[in-house]
């Protein structure tokens, strides 16, 4: 299902929280933790569980704070990072992997001065807060790319494109999200093979690397590499890298 066309209006592009749940849990743990030390624990004998329970409280606030700059902040400079070490050419098709609202899609558009970029997603609002095509457009239209961009609903383990359909093919914090290491595997599968020969493939992900990478050498891929921990985004990612054999 495409929704391209559709024109929306924003003051500036919102890329997102990611996993909101888990930053809003870890705020109210933290908040729960230090009123607890504070107006419970307030006996002199405790007084060394009260400061155990403020410092406990405050870990957790600044895990959430973490959260949330890795996601207003951290993951933009990540994509800058990543795009700097790609050489586009501006003709390419790009095909972003769980695209959500556009961080990696719009920043390939930007690149593109006549090729075009397609986002698939399956929109899930878990994983990243306002999750919609909707707001990926909105995204678009405030980055004046929105006639390069394309997105779509689908799943990572069965892709919607024939074979050697993109020249460059990405993915960002999305893949881990799939149960179960077979899935995952069949995912990277599928990014290999709408990828054309001689084309590149970038996933960024906080877990399951040296799997994807894995994956890709198993199909006799080339210069597949895996880097170090990249720490602009909270947990750190790692980034593989490979080209599809001629």
């Amino acid at each position: 299902m495409k929704f391209g066309g559709l024109r929306v209006m924003a003051a500036r592009a919102d890329y997102g929280i990611d996993a909101p749940g888990d930053v809003g849990k870890f705020v109210v743990a933290g908040l729960a933790v230090t009123v607890v030390g504070v107006l419970v624990v307030r006996r002199r004998a405790w007084r060394k569980a009260t400061l155990a329970a403020v410092g406990i409280g405050g870990w957790l606030l600044g895990i959430a704070g973490l959260l949330v700059l890795s996601s207003r902040v951290g993951k933009l400079r990540e994509r800058d990072r990543l795009f700097n070490g790609i050489e586009l050419r501006g003709d390419e098709r790009v095909l972003d992997v769980g695209c959500g609202r556009g961080l990696l899609l719009i920043g390939a558009a930007k690149r593109l001065s006549r090729g075009h970029a397609v986002g698939i997603d399956i929109w899930s609002t878990i994983d990243q807060s306002g999750n919609s095509p909707y707001a990926l457009l909105a995204n678009a239209s405030v980055e004046k790319v929105t006639e390069r961009v394309s997105p779509m609903s689908g799943d990572a383990r069965w892709l919607p494109f024939a074979e050697g359909s993109f020249d460059l093919v990405l993915s960002s914090l999305a893949l881990h999200n799939i149960g179960g290491q077979a899935g995952r595997a069949q995912a990277v599968r599928e990014l290999a093979r709408v990828l054309k020969a001689g084309g590149r493939v970038v996933i960024a992900d906080l877990a399951h690397t040296h799997h994807y990478a894995a994956t890709l050498r198993n199909e006799d891929w080339r210069e597949v590499h895996q880097s170090t921990p990249h720490f602009f985004i909270f947990p750190p990612v790692r980034v593989v890298t490979g080209i599809k054999p001629t």
